[in-house]
């Protein structure tokens, strides 16, 4: 319980710093719907209900991120192996087969798809408090079943059930978040659900790296018992919430809204007011819009390219070769003989931490593509030389210094490809369609995801392919084509807004020429200024 309270405090922490950062001022370019002379931007707004209301929902990632990363090195204990299936015919020891693998890390994935259908319907009509409350019931009971599993099957049932509230947690909790908090903070507190993710990996890390040394079935249900325990302290935490005042106006509960609002700000009662009149404008103007497209218009011919591109960076980004380093860091450690591969997972998780709090930094100073190209050159390096090393498996020098280049690979994958996944679709999508686009890029993401963690067993396993290591020259064969992709199809986004993205798009200006193509806006920008200077 110690490493869960201070896996809450860390959440608490990272909330406040988005938000206080905000208070002190930010130069970062935020996209927004309203002019800055529409939406109320006073730092007062803030108050501690707000905060604590962001907290508890920023901490729904944890649960995504705790179980995400624990059941590598849970699936690596020799207790669990020994229980759920016994020794590995082929290798004669304790690591699981290709199969049981597959059904481990790849069936609950299924799941995840299904819950995030669910919670379309859900959010709805039900709201985002509610949603998240049915959610920590499904995930309560998913976690029991594992604790008490008495075979693979019924493990194996469970993660699936969790995976099905995660799925309608993980199209929630940042739903919630960005419809409370005032249009200035807004991004940043968002984006913070990335770094809280990736914060419970390493809580979770740790606490099999505790529970690895005990003996019997505990060292594996102890972790599977904490993942019950946080939904719980989740759940009573929510329902104090208020629901969100933007919802409430789309459904017509005005009275309610403006209750919601006023417990969420400091403001005075004009800029609620305010607000709540810009937040029926916009759910007018979303109704107009959905009357007016549906989803299929993603795939006409002057969207294509922006769909295919934004769709993309979910899906490619899994197949970097970070997910030997990720999802199956402990079991492919302890498959190449590391000596402590329940310690070196640790420091895996925290070098994926670090490349995410880095991430904000260099993105928005180098820009998109510099990012991109610097961060998947490194990565395809990495893919070359660990690959090639893995020729030499007798080597202990040489398996070592495979695991430090897959830390290294984290690093850099979280600094540039994966924090470019999350931001570029969103930025490229056309705004009429971007909840349609979005809806497109993670239904890939996800079918990428299955396909991935399901392969990947077959080329490592000693009872399959046993490739091992030798895997990262796949990798990084794909990393090449992943390179030459986004040249010819990666814009350069910083510091443009969504109509001049539109604008480009539609005059089909080459992706690598965004950066010093001068749109209409801004020589009208330069022309006004000229007038003026006359």
């Amino acid at each position: 319980m110690e490493v869960c309270l201070q896996g809450y405090r860390l959440t608490l922490f990272w909330i406040q710093f988005c938000i206080m950062s905000f208070k002190g001022g930010s130069t970062e370019t935020q996209h927004v719907d309203y002019s800055d002379s529409d939406a109320p931007r006073k730092s007062h707004a803030i108050n501690a209900q707000l905060i604590f209301a962001c907290t508890v929902f920023g901490a729904a990632s944890f649960l995504f991120g705790f179980d995400d990363k624990i059941i590598s090195p849970v699936a690596a204990l020799p207790d669990f192996v020994e229980k759920f299936q016994g020794l590995n015919p082929v290798t004669g020891k304790y690591v699981l087969t290709a199969r049981n693998q597959n059904l481990v890390f790849s069936l609950p994935l299924v799941g995840s798809v299904i819950g995030g259908l669910l919670a379309s319907p859900m959010n709805f009509h039900l709201g985002r408090k509610w949603p998240l409350i049915v959610a920590y019931f499904v995930s309560v009971g998913g976690g029991l079943l594992q604790v008490f599993a008495p075979n693979l099957g019924a493990f194996v049932g469970g993660r699936s059930i969790n995976s099905v509230a995660l799925g309608i947690i993980n199209a929630t909790a940042p739903l919630y978040i960005s419809e409370v908090v005032p249009v200035p903070i807004r991004g940043r507190c968002v984006s913070s659900m990335n770094i809280l993710n990736l914060t419970a990996g390493v809580v979770g890390t740790v606490v099999v790296f505790r529970t690895e040394k005990i003996n019997g079935n505990l060292s594996y249900q102890i972790p599977m018992a904490i993942q019950c325990a946080l939904p719980v302290l989740l759940l009573f935490l929510t329902v104090t919430l208020p629901e969100s005042p933007q919802w409430l106006a789309g459904k017509g509960n005005i009275e309610d809204a403006r209750r919601s609002l006023r417990k969420l700000r400091g403001s005075s009662d004009d800029e609620i007011e305010e607000e709540l009149r810009l937040m029926k404008l916009s759910e007018e103007n979303e109704r107009l819009l959905h009357a007016q497209t549906n989803f299929w218009h993603i795939f006409q011919r002057q969207h294509l390219k922006r769909t295919l591109t934004a769709g993309s960076f979910f899906s490619l980004n899994q197949i970097s070769g970070v997910i030997l380093s990720t999802t199956y860091t402990t079991v492919f450690l302890t498959a190449l003989g590391v000596a402590d591969a329940f310690a070196l997972t640790i420091i895996s998780s925290c070098c994926t931490l670090a490349g995410t709090i880095a991430a904000p930094f260099v993105i928005d100073r180098a820009g998109r593509r510099p990012t991109a190209f610097i961060g998947m050159g490194i990565l395809f390096i990495i893919d070359v030389v660990a690959g090639g090393l893995a020729f030499d498996s007798g080597n202990k020098k040489a398996t070592m210094a495979i695991a430090a280049l897959s830390f290294v690979f984290n690093f850099f994958w979280a600094s540039s490809f994966f924090s470019l996944s999350n931001l570029m679709p969103s930025e490229m999508a056309t705004p009429r369609l971007r909840h349609h686009t979005m809806a497109y890029t993670i239904a890939c993401a996800q079918t990428t995801a299955v396909i991935t963690t399901l392969a990947v067993p077959q080329l490592t396993s000693a009872d399959a392919a046993n490739l091992g290591a030798k895997t990262y020259l796949i990798f990084a064969g794909c990393m090449a084509a992943i390179i030459v992709f986004f040249y010819f199809f990666m814009p350069e986004t910083r510091g443009r807004t969504f109509a001049e993205i539109d604008e480009m798009y539609a005059a089909k200006i080459p992706v690598w020429k965004w950066r010093s193509y001068e749109t209409s806006f801004e020589l009208r920008s330069r022309e006004s200024k000229g007038l003026g200077h006359d």
